[in-house]
Parts: structure tokens; C-alpha cells; sequence
């Protein structure tokens, strides 16, 4: 254990790890520790390495720990939706309903995110008849539909999104070569294949990555374009697409799925299909 010569107030009921509105640990804890001995020996381990990261160590007071806590509590608290992630494209409502047997789902109370091509994105939102019953379903978490491990994450009603690119703000990125192949296929064909139909959702993104280094990651194959996820504190949400100009390109690009950026391994989603390019 990384402080093992502390002593902790309460053993793991002292242990605090914050999480983000998705669920998702923001990286960051808190730790009540019995007496001002436990909290220098902490502080001594201030960028000592927790298997391949440093941790960063500081005191806070009481009243600071517990407003900050009080204030992620609100924020993760629950009102009996929950986020869906992960989902084979072909999933429909039916399937996610089926995958909840058991626990109530309030009329239409799912919700299948389309991407800007009106096609399935892998996630959804479900919402479900009572706040006891989004927390039986976040215990299938990792659980499978079809052949795809689901992540499955708290929400609210008003983060619901029926589509991307609304409610959420977005950053391009783009090589000069890709601008070039851009322009070349409006000007040379009409019909030529949509830059945005062949795209790889990318997940587990350094907050400091930059559509620079999505395009690095992805050399020699050339992307077309590169979509970064914000969220609405204007802060990288670790999520982003990448476009390529083939669907063969894609499947290619597939082969760097828990590659790594920077520290980061990256878990990548292909959005792709041979027959969007017939």
C-alpha cells in the first residue's frame, strides 16, 4: 500500500477517491489520517511513484476536504440515469432492456446516442423508475452485450444527449495532408466517400494530448480529421474521434487499440463499415 507506515482514521472508510459526473476517478483523493505523525510520513512521499505515476502529496484542512467532497457528492449524486458505454453499433433499445432484465425502465426511458451521421455512437442513457434500481444497474458494469464489455457510469436527466455534438464543445485538428485530401475529394467527385464516415472513438486520452499527437499516434496511416471531447468546464474530457480516409484505413489504425500516449494506454472503438464505402 502506498502510505502503509500511516495510520488511516477509520481504515478504508478514510479512504476518499473522487470521481467525476461520469463516475470516472478524477485521479485525486483524500485521506483522514490519525495524528500529525501519520501526515508528515504522507507528505514525505509527496511524487513518489504508485506504480508507474508519481502522487503528488498535500495537507488540506478539515472544513476544505469536506466542502470539496460535499461538492462531488452533489454532482455524481444520482437521479436514476445512468450512461451507457461501449455498446456494439447494431445495439438497439430492445437489447439494452433485455440486458436490464429485472429492473424497471420508465417509458422511453432510452436513449441511443447517434453520432453526426445519424448512426449508433456506443453509448446511450437509460433511465430507470427509481434511484435504487440505476444503482442495481451500475452494478452490471463490465457485464457483456454481445460480444462488447459495457461501461456503465451514474448520470442525470440533463446530461442526457440525444446526439453528439450537441450540449458538449468540440476542438478540430488537422495535418496539412489531410486538409489536402479534404479539398481534393469535393473537388474531384461528388460521390466521393464522406471524410466522416470512417472514424475510431478514442478513449483514455492524456488531458494535456493535442489532435497533434492523435495524428502522431496514428503514423503512417493518415488521418483526415480529429474531433476532441470538452466538457462543460471547457476541460478535455480524455475522449476523442479520429477520421480516416478509408474504412481500411480504420481497420489499420485499429491494430494501435491500448497503445500508449504519453503514460496512457488508449482504448480505441472502430465506427467504421465496409458497406458505408459502397
Amino acid at each position: 500500500m502506498f502510505i502503509h507506515d500511516c495510520r488511516i482514521r477509520g481504515g478504508v472508510e478514510g479512504i476518499h477517491i473522487i470521481h467525476n459526473r461520469n463516475g470516472r476517478s478524477t485521479g485525486k483523493a483524500f485521506i483522514e489520517l490519525e495524528h500529525e505523525e501519520d501526515v508528515c510520513k504522507a507528505l514525505d512521499l509527496h511524487k513518489h511513484y504508485l506504480g508507474q505515476r508519481f502522487v503528488e502529496v498535500y495537507e488540506v484542512t478539515n472544513k476544505d476536504a469536506e466542502a470539496i467532497l460535499k461538492a462531488t457528492q452533489q454532482v455524481t449524486e444520482s437521479d436514476g440515469v445512468v450512461r451507457l458505454k461501449g455498446l456494439p453499433f447494431s445495439c438497439t433499445e430492445k437489447d439494452i432492456i433485455q440486458f436490464f432484465s429485472g429492473l424497471e425502465i420508465v417509458e422511453d426511458g432510452v436513449t441511443i446516442v447517434l453520432d453526426r451521421k445519424g448512426r449508433n455512437s456506443g453509448d446511450a442513457f437509460v433511465q430507470f423508475a427509481t434511484k435504487e434500481m440505476a444503482e442495481l444497474a451500475l452494478k452490471k458494469d463490465r457485464e457483456i452485450i454481445g460480444n462488447r464489455y459495457i461501461e456503465i457510469f451514474p448520470s442525470r436527466k440533463n446530461e442526457i444527449l440525444v446526439q453528439y455534438g450537441r450540449g458538449r464543445n468540440e476542438t478540430s485538428a488537422f495535418t496539412p495532408e489531410a486538409e489536402d485530401t479534404t479539398r481534393s475529394m469535393k473537388t474531384a467527385n461528388s460521390s466521393s466517400i464522406s471524410t466522416t464516415q470512417n472514424l475510431i472513438h478514442m478513449r483514455g486520452l492524456p488531458y494535456e494530448a493535442t489532435g497533434e499527437d492523435v495524428v502522431k499516434f496514428f503514423a503512417p496511416i493518415r488521418v483526415v480529421k480529429v474531433l476532441v471531447e470538452y466538457g462543460p468546464e471547457g476541460r478535455p474530457t480524455g475522449e476523442a474521434d479520429a477520421y480516416f480516409r478509408t474504412h481500411q484505413d480504420a481497420v489499420l489504425a485499429m491494430s494501435k487499440d491500448r497503445e500508449y500516449i504519453m503514460k496512457r494506454y488508449i482504448e480505441l472503438f472502430l465506427n467504421s463499415s465496409a458497406s458505408s464505402e459502397e
